[in-house]
């Protein structure tokens, strides 16, 4: 019995080591898989960090510079555009000896001796930093911080930028010699108060070059480098001393400079530019709304980081004709404006290529107010009403001679009673669509988005290259959503190219500074709209500018074509036109959005005006020729016509449900009238002469 129990206790120490043995296995095999997958994904991130940089060679004729340069369409320079401005990249050998050993002494005193990462440093930080609970000590060397600067200027601080630094920072030490690597840090670096490199840093601060820094200049500005935005500023000059003496006996210790010099250097006096509440100037004043534009467009395509590395040339469609043209009138306009009209927009696009030609959003100084009223929203009054009867056009449920009520409607709607009224508070009876149109009346407008269907009049405004969402109110019909002028002139452009929409576009392409193109842009045309009826509309649009209430805007050399736009109480004011080769919106309005209590102040007597002199003061000085537009089918086939008519007659009033006819005495009234003689006042406002049967 006893030797059976030895037996088993020595099966049991076998298979109690052997299980050991087994986990000991597994143990190690999860671990090394473990290590073996933060690892690999280790890599995948430190690629995709990698993929960013571009390649090194570029350092080779590496010039920071900071600038974007504007073209117009001519490629003359309209400006450059500088992140720093005056910053200058300089040569080593203009740096003094003194500030080289500071920085050296300050941030990388290894620097001749590592290969990009000094492990020994990075180890001695983390130490430091795991003792002290929190970042005490940085390991980077100056190569790494060149790196960050470069390609990494906003990353977070974590161990796969680190990573990604340090392979960037030993490939670097291989291609380029400790001068040169030294030489691009000192002139990327930041030092506070907006000094990008050391030229411009010594300027700001001392009023020097480079070159002529003294032992405690190159001293004070090797110790801001640690904290430019704070250490750099007049309110922690004690600080940034305090941090110089530091630096000063590095220098001493690691043999810079003697003891002596360094003594001396602490005892010297420091004389500064003045730094405090330094007024910069604007950083462009040509054409500003047009650039501020432009630039908002690249800040989008490209981060600062590559604009720094090789600046961009940017090739624009700004026509400076144009452009000065409206800057110039909308400046001169807005002293004659109506009480109550404090600021205008305008904007010009080309018919032929949808290229922008100018953008002026506001009539004052843009530094003063820099909100584009071009590329911000108003609402649009009647200058929506094209969308509307185009829409019946599309359907084939409306010619421009057929027949509509001008008379009084209510329509029950679910949460409301929606009673539109004409700006006259007056009713025509019986109109063509052509008259509607013309004369901007707002019942018969209603009355034809009943007809059609506001879904479907947002869906040719779609078509028409209005890109804002449009809500399916039946006041739509009347212009109660809010677009942008850049946004009405690009639909109105679709209109006068026959339906062939095209995205308004401002750049033409994009180099670096040595010329080599970086991106091309082409304007992408679409046929949205069949042509027939956009001519159609195209035609009674014209038929506002001759006798409607666009009359304003006549030219007498060529032909014009638009609508004028009154939102409520005259808040915003519009005209929309265009002759063969160029579409223009102008907007009329005040910063506060508040009613505009004067009489006849409308689109057509204020704006219509605006339009009319950009027009030919553009034209004069850059004569083209009149053109023709495009050719509508003025007479309409008259059994066509008359199938039309008759599906109108059918539809009893073409009211939906919920719309009925006001059978007050005022609609009796309109029922006996026949059509009124028309005529217009000196303000330009529309009036009617009525005669009874």
């Amino acid at each position: 019995m006893s030797r059976l129990r030895q037996m088993n206790d020595g099966y049991a120490v076998r298979d109690a080591i052997a299980f050991c043995a087994t986990l000991f296995q597994y143990g190690v095999s999860f671990l090394a898989l473990l290590i073996l997958i933060v690892g690999c994904s280790l890599g995948v991130l430190v690629t995709i960090q990698l993929r960013g940089v571009p390649d090194l060679a570029f350092l080779e004729h590496y010039h920071p510079v900071d600038a974007i340069e504007l073209y117009d369409r001519n490629d003359q320079l309209v400006g450059a555009i500088n992140h720093e401005d005056n910053r200058k990249n300089v040569d080593l050998d203009h740096i003094s000896k003194y500030m080289q050993d500071a920085v050296i002494a300050a941030e990388d005193r290894h620097f001749y001796e590592h290969h990009g990462v000094n492990y020994k440093s990075i180890l001695r930080a983390l130490s430091a930093n795991v003792l002290a609970g929190r970042v005490v000590e940085g390991g980077s060397t100056i190569t790494q911080q060149l790196v960050k600067n470069l390609f990494f200027p906003e990353a977070r601080r974590t161990l796969v930028r680190k990573i990604a630094e340090a392979i960037v920072a030993e490939q670097i030490e291989d291609r380029y010699t400790k001068q040169q690597i030294l030489s691009m840090y000192l002139n990327e670096i930041y030092f506070g108060n907006g000094a990008r490199g050391i030229e411009q840093a010594a300027e700001i601060y001392f009023g020097k070059t480079a070159a002529q820094l003294t032992l405690p200049e190159s001293a004070f500005l090797a110790g801001v480098i640690n904290a430019p935005s704070v250490i750099g500023s007049v309110q922690h000059r004690r600080e940034a001393l305090s941090r110089q003496q530091e630096i000063l006996d590095a220098m001493a210790e690691y043999g810079y400079v003697t003891p002596m010099e360094a003594r001396i250097a602490r005892r010297s006096t420091l004389y500064f530019q003045l730094l405090a509440d330094r007024e910069d100037e604007p950083p462009f004043t040509k054409y500003p709304y047009y650039v501020s534009y432009v630039l908002d467009v690249v800040h989008q395509r490209y981060d600062e980081n590559q604009i720094r590395r090789s600046g961009l040339r940017v090739y624009t469609n700004l026509d400076p004709i144009a452009q000065t043209a409206a800057e110039q009138l909308l400046a001169k306009q807005i002293k004659f404006a109506p009480r109550g009209i404090d600021e205008e927009a305008l904007v010009s696009i080309g018919v032929k290529d949808g290229a922008v030609r100018a953008i002026v959003g506001g009539a004052g100084d843009y530094w003063t107010n820099q909100w584009n009223s071009a590329t911000n929203a108003h609402t649009v009054g009647s200058a929506f009403k094209p969308f509307v009867y185009l829409t019946a056009f599309l359907k084939d449920s409306l010619t421009p001679e057929s027949k509509i009520d001008d008379t009084p409607l209510t329509v029950n709607q679910v949460d409301m009673v929606y009673t539109p009224k004409n700006y006259d508070g007056k009713f025509m009876g019986k109109v063509s669509v052509r008259d509607a149109l013309k004369y901007s009346r707002n019942i018969p407008a209603v009355r034809v988005a009943q007809m059609v269907g506001v879904d479907n009049i947002v869906q040719t405004a779609k078509m028409a290259g209005i890109t804002t969402p449009l809500s399916g109110n039946l006041s739509l019909a009347l212009g109660s959503c809010a677009l942008t002028p850049l946004e009405m002139a690009s639909a109105y452009g679709t209109f006068a190219r026959g339906g062939i929409q095209i995205e308004p576009w401002t750049i033409r392409h994009v180099d670096d500074l040595n010329a080599h193109v970086i991106e091309k842009f082409d304007p992408v045309a679409c046929r949205t709209l069949p042509e027939e009826p956009v001519a159609l509309l195209v035609d009674v649009l014209e038929d506002v500018v001759k006798g409607g209430t666009g009359t304003q805007a006549k030219l007498g050399d060529r032909p014009v074509a638009g609508k004028t736009g009154t939102a409520d109480q005259s808040r915003d004011l519009w005209f929309i036109g265009f002759t063969p080769d160029m579409v223009t919106a102008v907007w009329g309005g005040n910063r506060k959005n508040q009613a505009i209590n004067e009489k006849h102040v409308t689109g057509g007597s204020v704006m219509a005006r605006v339009w009319r002199d950009f027009n030919k003061t553009y034209y004069a000085k850059a004569p083209t020729p009149a053109g023709t537009m495009i050719a509508a089918k003025t007479a309409m086939d008259p059994q066509k016509q008359a199938e039309i008519d008759a599906r109108m007659n059918a539809m009893s009033g073409y009211n939906n449900a919920g719309a009925q006819q006001d059978s007050s005495s005022e609609a009796r009234r309109a029922d006996n009238l026949q059509h009124g003689t028309v005529t217009r006042n000196r303000k330009g406002v529309t009036e009617y002469s009525w005669t009874r049967h």
